[in-house]
């Protein structure tokens, strides 16, 4: 079962693949449900720019498509 530590660690670990600063990610947090059950997760950097990873990619294990997700901070 997915929680918050185990959805804060994966996006830090994918953005430091992504060769950027995971202290730049100030806030994720569940849309649509809770940690368990969200249908996507919002993350909020530094410079106040959001990215959303889905919880499709989480479930089929597809970390390329969250790290696509993490290099679209609009």
């Amino acid at each position: 079962m997915r929680n918050q530590a185990t959805v804060e660690a994966l996006c830090r670990r994918l953005y430091t693949e992504l060769g950027q600063d995971p202290a730049e990610l100030v806030q994720i947090r569940p849309m649509d449900g809770d940690w368990s059950n969200a249908l996507s997760y919002e993350i909020t950097r530094t410079d106040r720019k959001h990215a959303r990873i889905w919880r499709r990619d989480l479930d089929d294990n597809d970390m390329e498509g969250v790290k696509n997700c993490l290099r679209r901070f609009a």
